[in-house]
């Protein structure tokens, strides 16, 4: 299999062996703004670049075992076989194409493409595009914004998207509309208690007003029209999203808040309004 990146060569990855940003954030800038859009005559800033910090650290071996291939790992889990032979795949927020291999290793597509807005992140993106087996395209553009022709996946995956996005009501119901009946959405998020912690405040950029706990993402996706279970529904505290990276914890002391820092959300578009939904 053609190499994609440094990271998979490190240790096989399959199915059983798997380990929730994509960079949709640059340097210390103002939030950027898409031409299209005006709120009272002034342009309303769509998404903040990432910092030259974030955009290094989404291409790191940390990033992608402890976070990435661990997300997915978890998700090829809560779908729990319910995923349809051959899916097209979107990577909704790909970043610089370091999930592609993933998804190829855990969910066999027919084909992949990965969006993104940032162009440097894209460009990166579209060199591991390249060295794919499964057909797969790297396309610069909004996810929020209707790019795709309706229903043209079967599996989207959001991981670390929504977080960096004041347009995340938009976001769900486009990824509505490019479902199949019956597809399936993979919401994987960083919640509020994390997003506002001083390590990350300091290193990164989000959009301020933007930031959900566990809850808000659970009601923003079901708000979309979008069914799932308790049981389709991980929270976690992952030892890198702990005040001082969980240390207190490992020496038995008991401290710090038990928030959920993160959360993963198997949810399908139902086949029609009112009908069943196999698996639900």
């Amino acid at each position: 299999m053609p190499a994609r990146n440094t990271y998979p060569k490190q240790g096989v990855l399959g199915p059983g062996s798997l380990l929730s940003s994509p960079a949709l954030m640059s340097s210390n800038k103002s939030p950027l703004s898409h031409p299209s859009t005006q709120v009272s005559g002034k342009p309303k800033a769509l998404w903040v670049r990432e910092t030259r910090f974030g955009r290094w650290f989404l291409g790191t071996h940390t990033w992608y075992r402890y976070v990435l291939a661990q997300a997915v790992q978890d998700f090829n889990r809560l779908l729990a076989g319910r995923l349809p032979a051959r899916p097209r795949v979107l990577d909704a927020g790909c970043g610089q194409g370091l999930a592609f291999g993933l998804l190829e290793t855990c969910f066999q597509p027919a084909a992949i493409t990965g969006i993104d807005i940032d162009r440097e992140q894209i460009n990166k993106a579209s060199t591991v595009a390249a060295g794919m087996a499964t057909p797969t395209t790297a396309t610069h553009g909004n996810a929020c914004a209707p790019v795709f022709p309706a229903e043209s996946f079967d599996l989207i995956l959001c991981h670390q998207l929504l977080h960096h996005t004041n347009q995340q009501v938009e976001a769900l119901q486009e990824f509505y509309r490019l479902l199949s009946p019956g597809g399936i959405l993979l919401v994987g998020e960083s919640c509020r208690t994390f997003i506002n912690s001083i390590p990350v405040r300091l290193l990164f950029r989000h959009p301020s007003m933007a930031q959900q706990d566990a809850q808000g993402y659970i009601d923003l996706v079901r708000s979309a029209g979008f069914a799932f279970s308790a049981a389709d529904v991980q929270t976690s505290r992952p030892w890198w999203s702990r005040r001082c990276l969980g240390i207190a914890q490992k020496l038995g002391l008991g401290l710090g808040n038990t928030e959920p820092t993160e959360i993963l959300i198997v949810a399908r578009k139902p086949f029609a309004v009112g009908g069943e939904n196999p698996g639900e």
